[in-house]
Parts: structure tokens; C-alpha cells; sequence
């Protein structure tokens, strides 16, 4: 299989070359000539006409060169690289982020929102193959985004279609077996209009032995209608599926042996583990296909300064699950394992060298239709320069969720198989579980936004943004034999509005030197659909009667920033930025009284923080980028009620280290050594909490990484290494204890070819 797939590659970079060969015939080359250029590309997350040094934001990019550089292949790996953004891999294929202390962001690709982030949480994002580059805007932004941005919003920008011919292929082996051999091209196919296509396909057993695949394919046309108008269409589709990783179960109480001595700390491994070893079900997959169609609309008007454009969007994800998600430890009241841990006064005696594997199973698929109506332009009142964007957007999602009772209706010899922690025999037998429960989401979205980003004078920039938002949903569940609905639920509906905003202003001391202070805010509707046997708490402490619509409010949050750009040329750049979030509005649950479960929309958590991003050259082979991230999120008490306290308040939020950091230098050699690049890295972050009762934590880690790279005529050798000493640590847990082991040390080799 391996030697087919090479085999391909080659293929990939052979027709490459021909293909530049052929160009070249009709191209003059030209001695190499650096310039520079006062342009800066504006903000696409920002959604201003300014570059990012003069924007009243804080906003990393990771552009293409840079992630070919670090041979960086999915949003989890970009994350780590930087400020303000901890990745999270859950599960081996769910994907979130937690920003400035907070999960709740906003993904969009070239502006559609993938709104299986909010709906689930996390979700499976594909390779980077066909991305051009990477903004992730930081801070409350439902005003640009709509709901549920509060984190941040994550941008990824795909490569467009160019009227200049552009071919590339790459080809990278790697440790575990890994694999990936993707491929492009551009130019222009008719008078007229000008094409963009990538490809790319990756797997290899991967270092949990996960099997990981994925398959992805982008397609892109831009039409040149006429002076005026201009038609962009695409499509892009992926085939993943990953192995799915539940990790290893670590200890939450202290561990006794016979003798009574504690051999183990809540958070600590017993002894036998592998660091490669993975005790999950071969049936275990996680399957994701989707489609995206879209196409947009731009016409300029006789005035160069105004434009419309019409941007209608499809989306279509099919995902299906099953994962042995619960390890735990065998345990008895009886005397007949060596170890033991106390529950109260009495003794639990549990086996660590032997595991229970507990299953988890869902589908869902999402049908989601956007369109986004938009107006820009510039005009001037008196002195006063208007930069005007305003829009009007739409969204529909239908999504239908199937869900099963693994305790109840699993059935054959794999249900609740016991492993041997020292080589385990994996396949315990054939497992047969039907879905129990099909839930549908009808949701509708409306939004009328407006922003102006004024030049009040050559020093003094405002930016004022006002969003409306009208959200709709409809819920229903069913009862299933398998997929076979049986019996439904009476229909629920949730219907919320919101108003949104950002007001910032940016001083402009000197070309080089900024300072700005800015305010925004976020909302994100509850979609919680009242159900009997459970007592509702507003957020003013009150009981809340449903109406058969609402249960809560939305969960709101705020927040405020002040920060700094600092640009002299290439030499030096700097963003610093403060910033403190408030969320409020959470809801939570308040334990039982009379039989009746208690449900409150009465918690609250701040995060406050410092990030500074650094890009420096010294000299002009020699390259410096690095960030610091430094954040306080905790929670607090919960609003005044009669149910309860937050016993856990003060607690920090869990995942999110107090100390973040990382850094990278480029060296890139001339004379008798020009086209060779070396650099080295790092990644450092202090402890995170596993838990928001702050009883287990994932310990400090640094490690190290390096590359070297060496470019020839249109051709480029690369070779990376990532955590270089194999240091042992941990940044996901699955239910808590499920510790997923970080990759041990691993190298990557590249050979690419692009013109």
C-alpha cells in the first residue's frame, strides 16, 4: 500500500514538473529582486480596510509560508503557534479552542460559519492544504460574527484563483507510518476567468496507532462578468475518519496498597502504561464527510470607492461516531484486589492492571444554507473619512442528531470488555448497538449590521460597529428503533434577539507606534427545551414558569481591551494587548430538592490576560516570531438564589494555563550556502486544570522542535522535528481521568515543488 501511495507522489511531482516545464517555455526570467512594498493586506477577520498594524483588534495570522515552514497540517498544530489560543483534541478527531480562557468561538471558512462548533462544542476540521492563510480575532466579536463569539472568532482563508499560472505538489513521509501527498494549481482557463484546485490525501498508523485518513478536495472559478462585476464560485469536500483515542485512565484519589501506604496521587498513572498504547475498540471510528458549495457575487459601482456583493452558501456534514469512551478500573467492596482507595470510611478495592471499556455512540448530520448581503464604501463628512460596511445575513440549519443507551441496549461479547493494561487484546468480540433517539433542530438566523471605521484626523481612527440579531429554533424528539422513528415529542421553540456592539479608537503617535482601547460584546441563545421533573432558575434567582417557548435568556458576556501595535519596517513588529472577559448568564446545574432536578442560569467566569507578539529581524537572513500568553480565567459566584452556592468559585477554568508560550528563529543562509534555512522552536506552557474543582491538573511543559530546509531553482527539501528531547506530557483528558498522551518525538520529511 505504502509503495502505491509513494507511487502516486511521485506521479504528482513528475506531472508538476512537465507542467512547469512547459510554462517556462513562454516565460523570461528575471535576476531576483527584492522589494518592498508600504501594502500590507488588510484584516480579513477584522472585516477593515486597514492592515493589522493599524487595526483597534488583536489578531494573529499564520500565513502559508510560515505554515509550510513549521509543515504545520491542521488547525491544532497552528493553534500551538499562537498567543492567546490553547488547542484541544479530544476523543482523536474533536477539535476546540479554548481563547482568552473561553471555548466559545466562531469558525468560518472565506467567511461561512461552521456551526457545529456551537452546536456540539467541538468538531472535526480536515487538513490544511488548500488554506492560504490562518487570522484568528480575539475577544467578544458576535457584532461581526453573530452569536456565540465570545473566545474569538477562527478565520481560514482558502487560495484564490489567479490569472497567473501556478502549480504545486508536496510529498511528506514521516514517523508512525505517516503519509501526505497533496497538490494544486491556478491560472487562467478562458478570457475571462481564472481557476484555483487542491487535493490532498494523508493517513498512517500515527502515534496511538489512531489509522487517521483524510481526503479533501477544493475547486474554485472566478469570473471576470464584466468592468463591474465579478462571480466567484467553489466547492470543496473531504473524506476523514480518524481512530478515535480515550486515553489513558489516570487516578482521582489517592491509592493505597496492603499495607496502607498511598502509592498513588490523584492524577497520577499506575505503573505498566505505554505511552503508545491505546485500549480502544477496533470497531472505534469517528467518520466525517461534508460539502461546501458557494458562490459570490461582487459588482463596482461607477464609483471605485463602493461595492455590493451577494455571498450564498451551502454546507452539508455527515458524521458518525462510536468510541469506547470510558476506561475505569475494576473495582469491589471485597478484598480481592492488592489496592485500595477509601469512599468515606470504607474501603474500595480496585485492580490496576486490568480496565472496563464502556461505549458511546451518535450520528448527526447538518444542513446549513447562508447568504450575506453587503454594502461597502468611503465617503467624507466635513474632514472626517468613512470607511462603511453594512450587511444583512441569513442562515438555516437543519440538523438531525441520533442518539443511543449504550447501558441499555448494547448487546454481545464486547459490552463492557475488560482489558489487561500490559498488552491488551483489543477486539473483545462483535458489539450491536441501535439508536434510541433521533433529535431535529430546525434553526433561522437573521442579522442587519453596520460598521464605520472613521479617520477622525491623520492621527485618530474610530471604530463603531452595531449588530442586530433575530434567532429562531425548533426542537423536536423522537423515539427510534435504530433509525426507525416510533413515537415524537410535542415541537419546542426558542425564540431570542440581541443587540451587539464594538466601539474602539486607535491613536496613531507616530508610522511606527500605536495605542487603542476597545469594547465589545457577545451572546449565545440557550437552547435548553424545558422538560418535566426539573425546576428552571432565572438569572435574577427567581423560579421561572416556561411558556412552552424560552426556558433562559441568552448567556452574555462583555469585554474590554487596550493594546498596542509597534511597526518599524521588517526589523521589529510588536502587538501587545490587555484584555478582561466577563461571561454571564451560564447555566448550571443546582442539584436536586423534592424529587425535582434543579437547572439555573445563574453562573458566571471572568478571564484577564496579556499576550505580546514579537516578529524581529536582526539582520536580513536572521528571523525571530514569538509570543507570550498570560491569562487568569476563574470562576465566580453564582448569582443570588435560594437552591445553592458555588462551592467552586474562585476555582480557575479548566484547560486554561495560567503561562503560554512559544517562539521560533529562521536563519537563511546566502553565498555558497544560498537556499538553505535552519530553524528552532519551542512550546512552553505552565499547569492547567483538568477539572473546574481544580483536583487534577496537567503538569508544566516545554519542549523543543527544529527544521531545516533547503530550496533549489522551484524545488524545496524540508526536514522537521518536533519534540525533539520526547518529553512525556499531557494537554487532553476524555471524562476527566483519560489523560491522551502528546506525540512523542517524531520527524517529518518534505519534498515540495511550487511556481
Amino acid at each position: 500500500m505504502k509503495s502505491k501511495f509513494f507511487t502516486v507522489g511521485m506521479l504528482c511531482l513528475g506531472v508538476s514538473s512537465a507542467f512547469a516545464q512547459d510554462l517556462s517555455k513562454d516565460t523570461l526570467r528575471l535576476d531576483e529582486v527584492v522589494i518592498t512594498s508600504q501594502y500590507v493586506k488588510p484584516t480579513e477577520v477584522g472585516r477593515l480596510p486597514v492592515p493589522l498594524s493599524q487595526a483597534p483588534l488583536s489578531v494573529s495570522r499564520m500565513s502559508a509560508p510560515m505554515i509550510s515552514d513549521l509543515s504545520l497540517n491542521s488547525l491544532i498544530d497552528v493553534a500551538r503557534n499562537v498567543t492567546g489560543v490553547r488547542p484541544n483534541n479530544s476523543y482523536g478527531g474533536f477539535q476546540s479552542f479554548y481563547i482568552r480562557g473561553f471555548n466559545t468561538f466562531v469558525v468560518v471558512t472565506d467567511g461561512i460559519r461552521d456551526e457545529r462548533h456551537n452546536l456540539y462544542a467541538s468538531a472535526p476540521n480536515t487538513t490544511l492544504a488548500s488554506i492560504e492563510s490562518i487570522e484568528i480575532l480575539k475577544g467578544a466579536a458576535s457584532v461581526m460574527y453573530g452569536h456565540s463569539a465570545l473566545g474569538g472568532v477562527i478565520s481560514l482563508v482558502h487560495k484564490q484563483p489567479t490569472s497567473v499560472p501556478r502549480v504545486n505538489a508536496q510529498m511528506s513521509i514521516g514517523s508512525w507510518g505517516r503519509y501526505s501527498i497533496q497538490g494544486g494549481a491556478g491560472g487562467n482557463i478562458a478570457r475571462g476567468v481564472d481557476f484555483r484546485t487542491d487535493f490532498s490525501m494523508s493517513g498512517g498508523e500515527g502515534w496511538r496507532h489512531t489509522n487517521d485518513r483524510a481526503y479533501n478536495a477544493y475547486f474554485a472559478l472566478n469570473f471576470r462578468l464584466s468592468d463591474y462585476d465579478k462571480l466567484n464560485f467553489s466547492v470543496s469536500a473531504k473524506n476523514d475518519r480518524y481512530g478515535t483515542d480515550t486515553g489513558q485512565p489516570h487516578v482521582d484519589k489517592d491509592i493505597y496498597d496492603a499495607d496502607g501506604s498511598v502509592i498513588y496521587r490523584p492524577g497520577d498513572l499506575p505503573e505498566g502504561f505505554d505511552r503508545r498504547t491505546r485500549y480502544n475498540d477496533p470497531l472505534d471510528h469517528l467518520a466525517d464527510k461534508d460539502l461546501t458549495v458557494s458562490a459570490k457575487w461582487t459588482h463596482q459601482f461607477t464609483n471605485p470607492d463602493w461595492s455590493l456583493s451577494d455571498y450564498l452558501s451551502y454546507y452539508y456534514d455527515d458524521l458518525d461516531y462510536y468510541a469506547s469512551e470510558k476506561l475505569t478500573y475494576l473495582t469491589s467492596s471485597d478484598p480481592i484486589y492488592n489496592h485500595y482507595y477509601m469512599n468515606g470510611n470504607t474501603k474500595t478495592y480496585i485492580s490496576l492492571d486490568s480496565i472496563q471499556r464502556v461505549g458511546y455512540q451518535f450520528a448527526y448530520k447538518v444542513s446549513l444554507l447562508q447568504n450575506q448581503l453587503e454594502l461597502k464604501g468611503k465617503f467624507m463628512t466635513g474632514e472626517v473619512k468613512h470607511n462603511f460596511l453594512g450587511g444583512y445575513s441569513f442562515s438555516s440549519l437543519y440538523t438531525p442528531r441520533y442518539t443511543a443507551n449504550y447501558a441499555a441496549d448494547a448487546t454481545g461479547p464486547g459490552k463492557n470488555a475488560h482489558l489487561s493494561v500490559v498488552d491488551p487484546v483489543l477486539n473483545q468480540g462483535d458489539l450491536n448497538l441501535p439508536y434510541q433517539k433521533r433529535n431535529l433542530a430546525w434553526e433561522y438566523m437573521h442579522g442587519i449590521y453596520v460598521q464605520d471605521y472613521l479617520n477622525l484626523t491623520d492621527r485618530l481612527s474610530a471604530l463603531l460597529s452595531l449588530r442586530y440579531d433575530r434567532y429562531d429554533r425548533t426542537y423536536q424528539q423522537a423515539y427510534t428503533k435504530d433509525k426507525v422513528v416510533t413515537s415524537k415529542d410535542e415541537k419546542a421553540h426558542i425564540h431570542d434577539n440581541a443587540l451587539t456592539y464594538r466601539f474602539s479608537l486607535l491613536y496613531q503617535f507616530t508610522d511606527a507606534f500605536n495605542v487603542y482601547a476597545s469594547t465589545s460584546n457577545y451572546f449565545k441563545p440557550t437552547r435548553t427545551v424545558a422538560s418535566p421533573g426539573y425546576v428552571y432558575i432565572g438569572n435574577d434567582g427567581k423560579v421561572i414558569e416556561p411558556s412552552g417557548k424560552n426556558v433562559f435568556s441568552p448567556e452574555k458576556g462583555y469585554q474590554y481591551e487596550a493594546g498596542s501595535h509597534i511597526a518599524f519596517s521588517d526589523k521589529f513588529n510588536a502587538n501587545i494587548s490587555g484584555f478582561y472577559i466577563l461571561r454571564k448568564n451560564m447555566v448550571q446545574s443546582l442539584g436536586t430538592k423534592d424529587g425535582q432536578t434543579i437547572s439555573g442560569q445563574v453562573g458566571k467566569a471572568d478571564s484577564k490576560g496579556l499576550e505580546v507578539d514579537i516578529n524581529t529581524r536582526p539582520w536580513q537572513q536572521f528571523n525571530i516570531n514569538a509570543g507570550y500568553t498570560f491569562t487568569v480565567a476563574k470562576l465566580k459566584e453564582y448569582a443570588k438564589n435560594d437552591y445553592a452556592e458555588n462551592t467552586q468559585a474562585g476555582n480557575y477554568l479548566n484547560l486554561v494555563p495560567k503561562h503560554m508560550a512559544y517562539g521560533w528563529a529562521f536563519y537563511d543562509f546566502d553565498r555558497s550556502l544560498k537556499g538553505l534555512k535552519l530553524g528552532v522552536g519551542f512550546n512552553y506552557s505552565s499547569k492547567a486544570y483538568v477539572n473546574t474543582a481544580n483536583t487534577l491538573e496537567f503538569e508544566p511543559y516545554a519542549i523543543a522542535n527544529a527544521m531545516a530546509g533547503y530550496s533549489f531553482k522551484n524545488w524545496k527539501l524540508q526536514m522537521n522535528i518536533n519534540n525533539i528531547f520526547d518529553k512525556n506530557y499531557y494537554m487532553t483528558s476524555v471524562n476527566t481521568i483519560g489523560f491522551i498522551p502528546e506525540e512523542g518525538r517524531n520527524v517529518k520529511f518534505t519534498v515540495s515543488f511550487d511556481m
